[in-house]
């Protein structure tokens, strides 16, 4: 009996210790939000520009999915806008021509967020908006 109650406490810390290392969280405890880029991560990404940051920390803010309709219409992909400081800015290409240097922090803007938190939305299917706020 004691051998069985062993291997169960054995296993019960084992999926503990496995529970906390696949929690995301590294060492330090930080957990990244997966709708903000914050500064701190900023600095550690050795990014040149705000394209390259966002690739390599949440590349899923730069995939838009594609629309359809069930009757078979034409699937169009999502706008997804880009906003520096609160400016709408031509498209994801100019997220190119920002330098990391002066970026604050990044957010996602989920669609059902953009009309009421941002201006100058246009109309059509919205994915979400990236907006980079400099310092």
């Amino acid at each position: 009996m004691r051998t069985w109650a062993y291997q169960v406490a054995r296993a019960a810390v084992l999926a503990a210790i496995i529970g906390c290392a696949s929690s995301g969280a590294g060492s330090s405890g930080f957990r990244a939000s997966p709708t903000r880029i914050t500064r701190s991560e900023i600095y550690s990404a050795n990014a040149s520009n705000a394209y390259e940051l966002i690739s390599r920390l949440r590349p899923d803010w730069l995939r838009a999915q594609p629309t359809g309709s069930v009757s078979g219409g034409v699937v169009r992909s999502q706008s997804i806008l880009v906003y520096l400081n609160r400016q709408r800015l031509e498209d994801l290409n100019a997220l190119k021509t920002i330098s990391v240097g002066g970026i604050e922090s990044a957010e996602w803007v989920d669609a059902s967020r953009v009309q009421t938190v941002l201006s100058e939305v246009p109309s059509g299917a919205i994915a979400g908006a990236i907006v980079i706020r400099t310092r």
